[in-house]
């Protein structure tokens, strides 16, 4: 145990590390981790086993574990560490360097449960972290409670190593995201009833089932980023669900999509090499997030279209993209996906999974490659080349769209905002409306041809607090999806 009294004083927390954190006053504790066990910290028992269970899977090393029982120093002045790329006070963390074949990784959960992925920095001899110190007690707004990550009311960082000797992986970024999914995640369609849509244990679809799926309009549900279908909209209303299912005669059925290593137009070509020879399928689709973009490469957008689609429900899809989606904002993307994890109330485990093994990996090739283009994340770049060649041409489909302005607080406070002689700025987005992770105008319209009619568009004003993840679980939207596709 140490104690840090606010100065700018390098403390040895003993092994090789030390703690620097100006204007934060109180005790840093240094844990070993116990292989095998369930916790990640004392007096955090029991909060970690999605997180220990992911780390495993992919091959990181847990190492050690400091908590942080700090409160700021009044009046304290502006301190001289800075967190890479947001410029807020940070904390510097040193460990020993363990050679040019481990990649270490600091996860720091902050009080308002808070999560960031932090990467070696500048260093000689050492490895040097800067993590951002955030708010340094609990927003009053929002009650501490017990997160994925960590109870919410201390500061928890999780020294993490990857042996890169051990990591086999192609020489370039979208290759190894085409690898690991390739031997993780099925590209595959499968049928998505309310007896079914809520697991992984469902058999991709047969000749039967497209047979039947091409004997009537159906309906087709396309997730986003990290995530699978029966992940994506488990929040779904089943009665609603049931409902769509009579409506479409039992004719619905779900992508699941590679959403790293590919493409939105390697998406639709491998669903093309799924239908089978003079199977035509006419089309409805749910979509979400980087799924709108599969859906229109399904619909034909910038390539021949896979299905007859006649209407595509787009929910925060990255129609005009996000900056998060910039090589340059990969680890804000991925704190931000994160933190969601951690703060969803009651979060299904299966979402807790898919999500946090999908991070990882991104976390993989951010280790090995540093901060590059992956072409599922990439084809979202607002700024970047995919989208500005995929909007060009109008889609002669039927389009409607719901999208939120999330007002963030407590914990998405911390995460997304810094206060600045009053001000409350967004770190990504400016001032721009958005859901965390999409912005709000971008899911309808842009300076391109990708526009949809407002009286086809729900957008959910700041105070009814939707975010990017929570949308399928307000029953009104889901109502209004359903009223698009039946009326």
């Amino acid at each position: 145990m140490a104690n840090l009294d606010g100065s700018s004083r390098q403390v040895s927390l003993g092994r090789g590390i030390t703690v620097r954190a100006p204007g934060l006053r109180g005790r840093v504790d240094l844990h070993d981790v116990t292989a095998g066990s369930d916790t990640r910290a004392p007096d955090v028992d029991g909060s970690g086993a999605a997180l220990d269970a992911a780390l495993t899977r992919e091959g990181f090393l847990r190492l050690r574990v400091i908590t942080l029982d700090v409160a700021p120093v009044p009046h304290a002045p502006a301190g001289d560490v800075r967190s890479p790329g947001s410029g807020l006070d940070g904390m510097e963390v040193t460990v020993p360097d363990l050679g040019a074949d481990v990649a270490q990784v600091l996860l720091g959960v902050d009080e308002n449960g808070v999560v960031s992925w932090n990467f070696p920095v500048d260093a000689g001899g050492v490895v040097r972290f800067v993590v951002p110190a955030f708010a340094t007690t609990p927003d009053p707004g929002h009650a501490a409670s017990r997160g994925v990550f960590g109870l919410v009311g201390r500061k928890v960082l999780e020294l993490v190593a990857l042996p890169l000797a051990e990591l086999v992986v192609p020489p370039l970024a979208g290759a190894a995201a085409r690898l690991w999914e390739s031997k993780s995640r099925i590209a595959r369609a499968r049928p998505f009833g309310v007896d079914n849509y809520t697991s992984a244990e469902v058999p991709s679809l047969t000749d039967a089932d497209w047979a039947r799926l091409a004997s009537g309009p159906s309906l087709w549900f396309v997730h986003g980023t990290f995530v699978t279908s029966h992940t994506a909209f488990a929040a779904f209303p089943p009665d609603l669900l049931a409902a769509l299912g009579d409506h479409y005669e039992g004719r619905v059925a779900a992508i699941d999509h590679h959403t790293l290593g590919l493409d939105p137009i390697g998406n639709a070509e491998l669903v093309r090499e799924l239908v089978p020879d003079g199977v035509q399928i006419q089309a409805d689709i749910v979509c979400h997030s980087r799924g709108g973009l599969v859906s229109r490469a399904l619909a034909g957008q910038r390539t021949e279209p896979v299905f007859d689609v006649r209407r595509i429900v787009h929910v925060a899809s990255a129609n005009h993209g996000t900056a998060l989606a910039t090589p340059s904002n990969l680890v804000p993307f991925i704190d931000r996906v994160t933190t969601m994890v951690n703060l969803l109330p009651d979060g299904a485990a299966s979402v807790v999974e898919a999500t946090l093994t999908s991070v990882l990996v991104v976390v993989k090739i951010i280790a090995k490659y540093g901060l590059t283009g992956i072409p599922g994340l990439a084809a979202m770049d607002s700024a970047g080349d995919f989208l500005a060649g995929f909007n060009a041409s109008e889609l002669p489909v039927e389009q409607f769209a719901v999208a939120a302005d999330f007002s963030p607080s407590g914990g998405w406070r911390a995460m997304t905002m810094k206060a600045v002689e009053n001000a409350v700025v967004d770190r990504v987005f400016g001032n721009l409306p958005n859901d965390l992770v999409v912005p709000t105008a971008g899911v309808y319209q842009g300076d391109d041809a990708m526009q949809i009619r407002e009286d086809r568009r729900l957008v959910l004003p700041r105070e009814r607090g939707v975010y990017h993840a929570s949308f399928f679980g307000q029953r009104d939207v889901a109502g209004q999806i359903a009223a698009w596709l039946t009326g």
